[in-house]
């Protein structure tokens, strides 16, 4: 394990900042949460060109479906929502719900509502998109929604991160999550997932890791289906679960805009009954383009958008 790691350069610089902020009230840290991220956002850019260099490159993937592309804004805003996420994140296990509600807002309750209403539960089906989740989860919660999340561990024990960034900014990242109601998956029996759907409360789940080749060897549960501007293997997981369960399931992304988080829970989809392979990638394929329509309005808000496995991730289509 590598002891630092040169793209450490730009947490250490949050790190450094938060560590700062923290000497300051929670309410000015909040009001000048948008202020700070653009400052960060600058700073990590300056500190290491190479990553602009692939964000550039994942950019220009989406080229052909894109138009008028005006990559230095892109990824000056990319930064800025990555780095807004990151200053939230540090206020949220002290934020107060209406403090979480001045600064956010969710539409579609009433469509969540209406699922509920089964009886069965229901799952939010969310992607790396906009705010970080555990910021949407505490968004939800704030304005009244019953959800639990599914979510993996931030840092993997055979991941490549370097140890300064596992003793010192993964516990920064990951403070929010032992105040939130989170199963984590891979280690969440059945039995616990279908008590909480009994409580009719809503799973809150991300469907768009992004695999490395490594994963998709080891994992059987992957299928590999169109995405973008090309083919990528994805985990069946979000779409097998409600399948078991027979519960609805709904699209819920968010979007910053002008200092705000938006979080919209979208119409149910339309799965197909059929659990074969065939019928479960159609039905991730219903999600994926539910995420490539938001992806494409703002590719500045796909958290993914800077990663250097994208290129190995999403394979151009042959021919």
């Amino acid at each position: 394990m590598d002891l630092f790691q040169r793209r450490d350069i730009g947490f250490m610089s949050y790190w450094g900042i938060t560590m700062v902020l923290r000497c300051f009230p929670l309410a000015f840290r909040l009001k000048y949460a948008l202020c700070t991220a653009r400052l960060c956002a600058r700073l990590w850019l300056s500190l290491l060109p190479g990553e602009r260099c692939q964000i550039t490159q994942n950019l220009v993937s989406l080229n052909g479906k894109i138009s008028n592309v005006d990559l230095p804004r892109l990824i000056l805003l990319h930064y800025e929502t990555h780095s807004w996420n990151f200053v939230i994140n540090d206020l949220l296990p002290h934020l107060s719900s209406a403090q979480i509600k001045s600064f956010s807002e969710v539409h579609g309750l009433k469509r969540l509502e209406t699922a509920l209403n089964k009886g069965r539960g229901a799952v939010l089906l969310s992607a790396h998109f906009g705010a970080h989740a555990y910021i949407i989860l505490a968004i939800l919660r704030a304005h009244g929604c019953p959800v639990k999340a599914v979510l993996g561990q931030e840092l993997r024990p055979e991941g490549n991160a370097s140890r300064f960034y596992r003793k010192t900014i993964d516990p920064v990242r990951s403070a929010p999550r032992t105040a939130l109601p989170i199963l984590e998956r891979g280690v969440v029996s059945p039995t616990e997932i279908a008590a909480s759907l009994k409580r009719n409360k809503a799973l809150f789940i991300l469907g768009d890791m992004h695999l490395t080749e490594k994963q998709v060897t080891q994992e059987h549960q992957v299928l590999t289906v169109p995405f973008l501007w090309g083919r990528a293997p994805f985990r069946t997981g979000p779409m097998r679960l409600p399948k078991l369960f027979g519960v609805p399931v709904l699209p819920t992304f968010s979007l910053h805009r002008k200092g705000r988080i938006i979080v919209e829970i979208e119409e149910t989809l339309k799965l197909r009954s059929g659990k074969s392979k065939e019928d479960i990638a159609a039905d991730m394929r219903s999600y994926l383009g539910r995420l490539e329509q938001r992806i494409l309005f703002a590719p500045d808000q796909w958290g993914h958008i800077r990663h250097e496995n994208i290129p190995n991730w999403i394979r151009p289509c042959q021919g």
